[in-house]
């Protein structure tokens, strides 16, 4: 039975499932594995066992997870060198939590980022689950990845928005700033080898380019779910990307 069925039936919460059990609108046998997987579920949620949850519910429910942990979360994003997989390292890594800005560059402490990663309680990506974080385990040479995951990606395909992060970006009305908004994962590269050649200007443009990346990712998620569950959305669009160009 489908979640629309249950609040038909006055089941608006867990909790309402879980007190008026003996009035489920199931047969007896799925009733039973209904209320275990949903005692399983809501002692995953009170413990902030995320990665129970996100294996739990399908990918077209993890904005719920989000929407629950946002707060919490970690946004990151990498540009490479190259791009091919094996021939290419991490040049950038930038991220944004508890409303500050960080980065991490492949000449200065990008092995840093792997405390950082430590630290985060759940990581949010454009396409991060099939790129980003296996790139970076095969580069660290790390076992996979633990800390909980969401892909906004496919939060964004499941609300009908198709295509890469600036494509969903234009859908939503999240305009980056002029200066940086014909960079593109190509020019990323080229910026890369003028800051390998000692152009310093490319190599700040290059971190500012990664860490809008990182700002849209963060509006574009607040976007879909003030879209899907009315999540406030009371953060300046500019006043962010202020802060992501500041270096």
């Amino acid at each position: 039975m489908g979640e629309g069925k249950l609040k038909q039936e006055g089941f608006n919460s867990w909790d309402d499932c879980l007190k008026r059990k003996d009035q489920l609108p199931l047969g007896p046998k799925k009733a039973q594995q209904f209320i275990r997987d949903l005692k399983k579920s809501s002692l995953a949620l009170k413990e902030d066992d995320i990665s129970f949850l996100l294996k739990r519910f399908p990918s077209k429910e993890h904005w719920r997870i989000l929407s629950e942990y946002f707060n919490d979360a970690t946004f990151f994003d990498i540009e490479i060198s190259d791009l091919g997989w094996y021939d290419s390292f991490p040049t950038v890594i930038a991220a944004y939590r508890d409303g500050t800005f960080y980065h991490f560059t492949w000449n200065d402490n990008l092995d840093e980022f792997l405390n950082f990663l430590n630290d985060s309680k759940l990581l949010v990506s454009f396409n991060g689950v099939s790129f980003d974080a296996p790139y970076l385990q095969n580069y660290f040479n790390i076992p996979p990845i633990e800390v909980p995951h969401v892909d906004l990606r496919w939060i964004a395909y499941h609300q009908g928005y198709r295509g890469g992060l600036k494509n969903i970006e234009k859908q939503l009305r999240v305009h980056r700033p002029e200066t940086i908004g014909d960079v593109d994962g190509f020019e990323a590269v080229n910026l890369f080898h003028q800051w390998n050649s000692g152009i310093e200007k490319a190599g700040k443009e290059l971190i500012q380019y990664c860490r809008c990346d990182v700002a849209a990712t963060f509006l574009c998620a607040m976007k879909l779910l003030m879209m899907i569950h009315g999540k406030n959305d009371d953060i300046d669009i500019d006043v962010l990307y202020d802060e992501a160009m500041t270096l």
